[in-house]
């Protein structure tokens, strides 16, 4: 999906938070997955508790909302892909990677912190934007990369290549790995994402 001229110089990030009312019975989120199962159930505003973006947000659980009736909105991207003619949702990042050769692989990160890593350390998850980080090297450097990428220092590197775009596609000779937000798995050929621009609006306890 191509987006309009006036949506590709929206500037996200000028429009992404605010100070809202709190509603009640707002439904709670602890991890990426839950985020996305929200949202298809037709959540606009969630409260979140755990998870990759949790920790982007910079949540600590030291933040009582209980005690408040206002708080700050945050407005978050989501990512959707289709693949084997289906369509599946992703808060934190996808990874793709061969069976054989899991160190070779390609990540699209919504969230700059995954699994206490920062990947994509200048990413932002509501930005309009993924952060594609490709990783091209042998086992041994990739285990260097992945201990560096703790504190983001593993990039630049000549054999990890980093690109920023709304959509990303990819269609390969031989079946890879699709791992979504670290959990749901499948095998596929090909894909297509898409950013999901400020998809749903977030409060960090």
């Amino acid at each position: 999906m191509r987006m309009s001229k006036r949506a590709e110089s929206f500037n996200y990030l000028e429009n992404w938070e605010k100070i809202i009312n709190i509603p009640n019975n707002l439904k709670a989120a602890t991890s990426d997955e839950e985020i996305c199962s929200l949202y298809q159930s037709g959540e606009q505003l969630i409260r979140l508790q755990g998870g990759n973006l949790y920790a982007s947000l910079g949540g600590n659980g030291l933040i009582d909302l209980t005690n408040t009736d206002k708080a700050v909105c945050l407005q978050v991207d989501l990512g959707e892909i289709y693949a084997n003619e289906s369509k599946y949702l992703f808060a934190s990042h996808c990874r793709m990677s061969e069976r054989l050769k899991p160190w070779k692989s390609t990540w699209v990160i919504n969230s700059p912190v995954v699994s206490n890593k920062r990947l994509a350390p200048k990413g932002h998850p509501a930005d309009g934007i993924f952060e594609i980080v490709e990783f091209q090297m042998t086992f041994r450097q990739s285990l260097i990369a992945y201990n560096r990428s703790k504190s983001g220092d593993h990039v630049p590197h000549p054999d990890i290549k980093l690109i920023r775009k709304k959509d990303h596609k990819g269609q390969f000779s031989k079946p890879m790995r699709l791992s979504i937000d670290g959990g749901r798995s499948i095998q596929c050929n090909y894909y297509s994402m898409q950013v999901l621009p400020h998809a749903i609006g977030i409060l960090v306890d």
